[in-house]
């Protein structure tokens, strides 16, 4: 067998096109629940001072939760690794973070329960099941 042969695009070996292949995969997903997270953050704190008449109606951070869940469920598709399944609550957490600290002086997110109920339900929950949840590998027979 000649050595083109072994190193072939085509190898499932584990050689080393197989790791890079899987490591730019990875980046790639990476990137894209990073866009992810980011905008769902931004459109979650854009819609967060919503009002339905006199009544504040906050719904975004019901919306941010379950998108953040998401990610982290898309993220564990990729890796099995938490740092992985961690990464897009995180970049939630810092968007929120930024989108106060930014310039200007303008605050977007406001400091009170609606801007902690974001940050705890875009955030910190997802964080949470990321780190510390039973298992978060989808199950072989709902594939």
């Amino acid at each position: 067998m000649s050595a083109a042969a072994v190193n072939s695009p085509t190898d499932t070996g584990g050689g080393s096109g197989a790791t890079s292949a899987s490591t730019v995969e990875l980046t790639v997903a990476l990137l894209l629940l990073a866009v992810g997270a980011a905008t769902g953050c931004v459109l979650a704190a854009a819609w967060l001072t919503m009002w339905v008449g006199p009544v504040p109606f906050p719904i975004t951070v019901l919306v941010a939760g379950a998108w953040s869940l998401l990610l982290v469920r898309v993220a564990v598709m990729w890796s099995d690794r938490r740092m992985v399944a961690a990464f897009p609550p995180l970049v939630f957490i810092l968007t929120l973070i930024a989108l106060d600290l930014g310039p200007g002086g303008d605050m977007p997110v406001p400091i009170g329960l609606r801007g902690l109920a974001l940050l705890v339900f875009g955030g910190l929950i997802p964080l949470w099941v990321a780190a510390y949840g039973r298992s978060l590998t989808p199950d072989a027979h709902r594939g």
